[in-house]
């Protein structure tokens, strides 16, 4: 368990500066690719891309700013395929999105030189859903416009060129541009041409990885749990497993033998899930952290277990580690569903003052409980104060079902306390504060006899 959760977002009116991307492509025909235009192109590794883009240097052709940098996730790259070449088009997205904004940075090495750009996704607020429409930007690192359109009801109408009136193009918002009917309106489903990104006239070849690598965002209306919002959560993965070990153990036995733990962990499962789920380990929680729970990004929350210190643990202590962040994961998913967008970041600098205000209004009015404790009345133990007060019946559930009810109904109810009463040496909650004494002597009594010590077949 974590006695060191993510505080409540702080909300500033500071607009983002980058946004996660999905891929959009028009159809090509690449059978007219020559052999000599497959050669010149080749696969960047995400290594040398991250080196590329993160070096100090004066080239024109890698100029992020600093902040643009640390935005970048480079754990969450992808290598997608180019149409008509046998070379791998290196994707990164940012960490923050939205439901009307996202860019990503690409990165390819043509004619033995690494080329980048950020190519940006802009939705219409007034028509999120459905197919896309909205405009189609490419950037280069340092912000100089390069190629731009406009689709509706994924048609690509029109073209946007440069102004002869235009004098600067070093902004990414202030650019003067005009726009150019395309007679042909390619749709925007299978690929996206080379020459719009990259501007190498001449080419058929493509770029079709629509959502690739499960990182992007689709404007589908199906999309935030079917509630037609816009907004999908990764498609190919909705319960990322990377356990081991005893945590892998412990989870298996949970979802075989409580039903109320099978049914906390459906919720991440399933086409229209609003937020998916992310198992993995890390053994380098500090001594007195058996688990922790991730804010959201990108629709994925993860909860990362610590097999070293699991392993001081009896399978009953290891079972309620996994309840209690279960519930912490459950809690982001109502938070992703109110906020409409896929990362919630600790200063709320990934949404405008609007969607700031909706957000909130979306949690008073969808989860009235969720508003009081992390808005009405917040403190920064919110979130161990909402379980303690209503949600340690549930984890007494699950881990008495774990537990093939060996034990007392109180017992179990006891151990539900451990991360919801002392959150650390200085840290409590109200509702332990609330308690008798002699009921918190005999509830760390039980915790000490039936969390720490007892049965444990994992290893």
């Amino acid at each position: 368990m974590n006695n060191n959760k993510p505080k409540k977002l702080k909300f500033t009116k500071k607009a983002f500066l980058f946004v996660l991307t999905l891929i959009l492509t028009n159809c090509q025909d690449s059978e007219n690719i020559t052999e000599q235009k497959q050669n010149n192109i080749k696969t960047v590794s995400i290594s040398d891309a991250k080196a590329f883009l993160t070096k100090p240097t004066n080239s024109s052709s890698a100029k992020l700013s600093n902040g643009e940098i640390s935005s970048l996730e480079f754990d969450k790259a992808t290598q997608e395929k180019i149409n008509g070449s046998d070379q791998l088009l290196t994707v990164i997205p940012f960490t923050t999105n939205n439901e009307v904004r996202n860019d990503r940075v690409l990165v390819v090495k043509i004619d033995d030189e690494i080329r980048s750009v950020i190519y940006s996704m802009q939705a219409d607020e007034k028509l999120i859903f459905g197919l896309f429409t909205g405009n189609i930007f490419i950037y280069s690192l340092e912000g100089d416009f390069i190629n731009g359109f406009r689709a509706e009801d994924g048609i690509i109408e029109t073209q946007y060129v440069k102004s002869s009136t235009a004098t600067s193009l070093t902004s990414k918002t202030n650019i003067d541009l005009k726009e150019v009917i395309i007679p042909a309106k390619p749709k925007l489903t299978n690929g996206t041409d080379w020459d719009m990104i990259w501007g190498n006239s001449g080419t058929s070849m493509g770029w079709s990885p629509v959502g690739g690598g499960g990182s992007g965002m689709s404007w589908d209306s199906t999309g935030g749990g079917g509630n037609g919002n816009g907004i999908t959560a990764p498609p190919m993965a909705q319960i990322i497993d990377e356990l081991k070990g005893k945590a892998k153990c412990i989870f298996e036995q949970l979802k075989n033998s409580s039903s109320g733990f099978e049914n906390a962990i459906k919720k991440f499962d399933g086409e229209f899930t609003v937020s998916h789920l992310k198992l993995t380990i890390n053994n380098n929680l500090a001594s007195n952290v058996y688990g922790e729970t991730q804010l959201p990004i990108n629709f994925v929350t993860e909860i990362q277990i610590s097999n070293s210190n699991l392993n001081n643990l009896s399978d009953l202590g290891a079972a309620t580690v996994f309840a209690h962040e279960i519930i912490h994961a459950e809690i982001y998913r109502k938070m992703l569903s109110a906020a409409q967008i896929g990362t919630l970041t600790p200063d709320g600098s990934n949404m405008t003052p609007q969607q700031q205000i909706n957000y909130i209004n979306s949690m008073k009015d969808n989860f009235p409980g969720l508003y009081d404790y992390y808005f009405k009345r917040y403190k920064p133990t919110w979130n161990h104060e909402m379980m303690a007060n209503h949600y340690r019946n549930t984890l007494a559930d699950i881990i008495q079902q774990f537990d093939g009810n060996r034990l007392p109904r109180s017992t179990y109810e006891a151990i539900t306390w451990l991360g919801l009463g002392k959150l650390d040496s200085n840290n409590t909650t109200l509702a332990w504060d609330n308690l008798p004494a002699s009921e918190k002597i005999k509830i760390t009594n039980l915790i000490n006899e039936n969390f720490y010590n007892g049965p444990s077949k994992c290893n």
